[in-house]
C-alpha cells in the first residue's frame, strides 16, 4: 500500500508541476489570431474574417479565466481592407492609454484600374469606453513597396509606435530596405512623419514580419529578419530611445537565398525579453540579456512561433508545422519549465489556410491556445 500511495502522490506532484494545456478555436473561424492580455487580467484579440484577398479584421475580448466571448465587432471602417494571403500581412494589436486597443495591419492593394497599385499601411484604434474603432488611417506616408506585416507597440502614457519595412523609391533592392517608425504622444490621435531606424545597416528580408515592444523606460525593441547581402537572412535587434537613437545588435546567421516569409514573438519577461523565431525550419528561441545564448525547440519544419508564460514561470512556444504557400500546417508546442528546459511537447490538429495559433496564460497556470 505504501508503494501505491508512493506512486500516487508522485503523479499528482507530477501533474502539479506539469502545465495544463487548453485548445480552442477562433471564434467565427477566424484566421490568424493575436493576443494581448491586459495588467487586470482581460484577453484582447483580434483575428481575419473573410476571403483571404480582401478581409475584415474582428475584435473581442474576455477575461483570463473566462470561456465566453464577448460579441465581436470589427475594426476596419473600410470592408475587405486586410489581406490573409502569405500568413504575415495580417493585424497586430497593443494596448494604450486607459487601455485603448490599438490595431495595425498591412491594407489589401488598391486595384485602380484592375491593377495593384500599392498596399496601404492601417491603423485604427478604440478607446476603452467606446463601441466602435476609429475611422482607419493609412500611415504609409511616403515610403513604398510594404510587404512584410508591420507591428505596433504602447504604453500607458499616451506612446504608440508603428513600425514597418519599406523603401523611399520604387524598385530598391531588399539589401536597400529600412525600418520605419512614426510615434504618437497622444494615444494615436495623430502621428509623427516616418523615421528610418536602420539608416546605417539597411537590408530588411521583404516578405517577412516585425516585432515590437516598448518599455517603461521609453526604449523601443524591435526584432526583425535582415537581408544584408542575398544570402545572409538572420535576425537581428534594434533598440531605439529618442535620446540615444538606434543601434542594432545581430542576434544570428541563416544562409539561404530567399525570403522564408516568417513571423516572430517577443514577450517581456521581468526586466528582459524573450525572443521566438525560426532559423532553418526550426523555432529559435533565447533572451534578449548580454550575453545572448539561444537554443533550438522543436521539430524540423515549424514556422511562426507564438509565447506565453503563466505564473510558474513555465513557457509555452506554439507552432505551425508543414506550412507552406496556400498549404495548411498542423499545429504544435513546446512547454518549457522555469529553467528553459522542454518538459512537453505536442501535436495538435491541423489548422486552416493562411493561419497560425497563439497562446496566453490563466490565473491557474493553464495555457489557452487558439487556432
Amino acid at each position: 500500500m505504501k508503494s501505491v500511495a508512493l506512486a500516487l502522490t508522485f503523479l499528482v506532484l507530477i501533474q502539479a508541476l506539469s502545465a495544463q494545456v487548453n485548445v480552442e478555436s477562433v471564434p467565427e473561424s477566424g484566421l490568424q489570431p493575436q493576443v494581448v492580455v491586459s495588467s487586470e487580467g482581460v484577453v484582447h484579440l483580434v483575428y481575419l474574417k473573410g476571403d483571404p484577398k480582401g478581409c475584415d479584421i474582428r475584435y473581442t475580448h474576455r477575461a483570463v479565466d473566462d470561456v465566453t466571448w464577448a460579441v465581436p465587432i470589427t475594426v476596419n471602417s473600410i470592408a475587405k481592407t486586410a489581406v490573409a494571403m502569405g500568413t504575415i500581412r495580417g493585424a497586430q494589436l497593443a494596448l494604450g492609454k486607459s487601455g485603448s486597443v490599438q490595431v495595425v495591419w498591412n491594407g489589401a492593394p488598391d486595384h485602380a484600374g484592375g491593377r495593384p497599385q500599392r498596399s496601404p499601411l492601417y491603423h485604427a484604434r478604440l478607446e476603452s469606453r467606446d463601441s466602435v474603432f476609429s475611422t482607419q488611417q493609412d500611415l504609409l506616408g511616403g515610403t513604398v513597396a510594404l510587404d512584410g506585416g508591420a507591428t505596433i507597440a504602447a504604453d500607458t502614457e499616451g506612446r504608440v509606435c508603428i513600425i514597418w519595412h519599406a523603401t523611399t523609391e520604387s524598385g530598391k533592392r531588399e539589401n536597400s530596405r529600412l525600418i520605419f517608425l512614426r510615434e504618437s504622444t497622444d494615444d494615436g490621435r495623430r502621428f509623427s512623419a516616418p523615421l528610418p531606424l536602420n539608416s546605417a545597416s539597411p537590408g530588411v528580408c521583404p516578405c517577412c514580419s516585425l516585432r515590437a515592444h516598448l518599455d517603461g523606460h521609453g526604449t523601443l525593441s524591435v526584432l526583425y529578419r535582415t537581408a544584408f547581402k542575398p544570402d545572409a537572412r538572420g535576425m537581428a535587434m534594434i533598440t531605439y530611445r529618442k535620446d540615444k537613437g538606434a543601434a542594432i545588435k545581430v542576434l544570428d546567421d541563416w544562409r539561404i537565398a530567399m525570403c522564408p516569409m516568417s513571423s516572430v514573438s517577443l514577450m517581456p519577461v521581468a526586466q528582459t525579453l524573450r525572443a521566438a523565431w525560426e532559423n532553418d525550419g526550426q523555432i529559435v528561441t533565447g533572451f534578449m540579456d548580454s550575453p545572448v545564448a539561444f537554443q533550438k525547440v522543436g521539430p524540423k519544419n515549424a514556422k511562426h512561433p507564438a509565447l506565453a508564460q503563466n505564473a510558474k514561470g513555465q513557457t509555452v512556444i506554439v507552432s505551425v508545422l508543414g506550412a507552406g504557400w496556400a498549404k495548411a500546417g498542423h499545429l504544435h508546442w513546446d512547454v518549457l519549465d522555469k529553467k528553459g528546459n522542454v518538459s512537453s511537447s505536442e501535436d495538435g490538429e491541423k489548422l486552416p489556410v493562411w493561419s497560425f495559433a497563439v497562446a496566453y496564460a490563466r490565473t491557474d497556470g493553464h495555457f489557452v491556445i487558439l487556432r
